[in-house]
């Protein structure tokens, strides 16, 4: 690198500066004039990279951050914005390097960006460490107080949670993420008033954005659910959901995913004609996963910890391992069309499947797979197409019980949740569901045990021995020690803050407190309120 030249020098600055102020022509013109130049200058190519990343071409910014690899820079901005782009190409290890030094050298946004990196790699420890780093430089800082209320409030360390989070708001009180943390916080605490007072600034800011609002007034609906007032958590629910929709109103229309009500139905009508005797598969000695579906809101998460406890099962969180192992190992593969699937394709799935599972959980997987996703009950034709042999759990809960909770959750949105954001879409796509799931049992020969929510809560060691029969593995004792496996855990669901806690019966029946403002939707579950022999009635 020739240091010594000024021209270098300037056109250097020239495009760091350019990139800064986002001018990313001008920054790729200065680059390159550095480039011609100084064909190795190691500020080029962190300039070129990083500009291709902003355009989403990824080739060309792994081939300029590459050669910044060989020659890291020295200062500590760049080796910030070094840090960046291997973290946006994926480059963990690398990026973490980077972000160290920086940091080492005073510079503080490394350590904001370390604590990002470790979030999304849900190293928790570390990430908490780095924003500590953070506070150390800038102890007001709201934007490390705020990070440290979300993650102690996750890891369900409310203490810690709200003193940052209120540590945070004293400076900023406008931070979205440190109101949530803190009403999460005191939620767990009982504090109704508090959520309320907490979390009112943020629901009603019209200048926040839509998600955060909603999630707001999801929050404000539960501590008005827990403190007895149906009628204002059910009208907080909708304001949070009607917000939700606005923001996801365009996968009402996207029939091109899996989980869509559409193809609910093609599939309804595709396994009206299934000959299970006439399909063949390739052979295969990896034993097939157990799958654990249900409709959300049914137990499942429950359940996952369950099995999670036992020293002879492995557990995968909520991924779309099956789903995505499909899509990635057939070309242009409709829903619709899963007994078409030939024996080389179904191979390949399966290959992809295990790749992406080994990939995710480091597990050599010699212990048994329990894949949990409760809508994988939409894909239950194509599991029996790949995996002939799966067990699979099923999870039931009183209808009214699991539509009452999936319009009371702030789900990540996908095609599925969108639907749980109106009462009639819910009630609906449940119907559908539930009739694919029935037809399913009957045409397809699954080998399938089923397990009521309710069974559970009034006889846990029963339901865990069970369990452990249909699986073919020996009760153990650890199963029913499911709390401790989920503190342990990091849970990526609404259940997640639920089930930490010892047993409870308060959501069983919990839907006639809400009698009235479900009504419009009980004839639409009733038919399976009988068919699954809950007590039937309006309130």
């Amino acid at each position: 690198m020739l240091r010594a030249d000024p021209e270098a020098a300037h056109l250097a600055e020239a495009a760091a500066a350019a990139f800064t102020r986002r001018d990313f022509p001008a920054a790729q013109e200065h680059a390159r004039s550095l480039l011609l130049r100084a064909p190795q200058d190691t500020r080029a190519h962190l300039v070129l990279g990083l500009v291709a990343l902003e355009h989403s071409n990824i080739s060309t910014a792994t081939r300029h951050l590459n050669q910044v690899k060989a020659t890291p820079p020295s200062a500590p901005p760049a080796l910030n914005a070094f840090g960046v782009g291997l973290f946006r190409l994926g480059d963990y290890d690398g990026a973490r390097a980077a972000f160290v030094r920086a940091g080492e050298c005073g510079f503080v946004d490394a350590w904001r960006n370390l604590g990002a990196l470790e979030r999304v790699a849900q190293n928790w420890d570390e990430s908490i460490a780095a924003y500590k780093r953070v506070l150390t430089t800038v102890p007001k800082d709201a934007e490390a107080h705020a990070v440290l209320a979300a993650i102690h409030e996750r890891r369900h360390d409310a203490k810690h949670a709200k003193a940052h989070a209120e540590q945070a708001l004293a400076v900023d009180p406008d931070n979205d993420i440190a109101r949530e943390a803190l009403g999460r916080a005191l939620l767990r605490e009982q504090d109704f008033a508090g959520v309320e007072r907490a979390l009112a600034p943020l629901a009603q800011d019209g200048k926040a954005t839509s998600r955060n609002r909603s999630i707001a007034w999801g929050i404000i609906g539960d501590a008005r659910d827990q403190s007895g007032d149906a009628a204002g958590a059910f009208s907080a629910f909708t304001t949070a959901n009607h917000l939700a929709l606005n923001d996801n109103r365009h996968l009402l229309d996207a029939t091109n995913l899996f989980y869509h009500p559409q193809n609910v139905q093609r599939l309804l009508e595709r396994v009206r004609l299934a000959t299970v005797s006439a399909w063949r598969w390739p052979k295969d000695a990896t034993p097939s996963p157990a799958f654990l579906i249900g409709f959300p809101r049914s137990g499942t998460t429950l359940l996952n910890q369950i099995l999670a406890s036992h020293s002879r099962i492995v557990c995968l969180e909520e991924r779309l391992y099956f789903s995505n192992a499909v899509t990635t190992a057939v070309t242009s593969f409709k829903i619709d069309n899963y007994d078409a699937l030939t024996e080389p394709e179904i191979a390949r799935v399966r290959a992809a499947y295990w790749t992406a599972v080994r990939a995710e959980t480091g597990e050599r997987l010699d212990r048994l797979v329990v894949d949990k996703m409760p809508l994988n009950i939409v894909v239950l034709p194509m599991i029996k197409r790949i995996f002939p042999d799966a067990k699979i759990i099923f999870a039931l809960r009183d209808p009214r019980d699991v539509i009452l909770s999936c319009y009371q959750q702030s789900f990540s949105m996908n095609d599925a949740m969108v639907q749980f954001l109106q009462l009639e879409t819910a009630a609906a796509y449940y119907d559908s569901v539930m009739r694919l799931y029935e037809l399913c049992v009957e045409k397809l020969a699954l080998d399938i045990h089923q397990v009521r929510y309710e069974e559970v809560i009034a006889n846990l060691e029963g339901a865990a021995r069970g369990i452990s029969t249909f699986l073919e593995v020996d009760y153990e004792p650890g199963m029913l020690d499911y709390r401790q496996t989920a503190l342990r855990r990091d849970i990526d669901t609404p259940s997640a803050r639920q089930v930490i806690q010892p047993l409870y019966t308060r959501s069983i029946s919990r839907w006639r407190r809400y009698a009235a403002q479900l009504a419009p939707i009980l004839p639409v579950l009733e038919p399976w309120v009988e068919r699954f022999g809950y007590e039937p009635g309006t309130a």
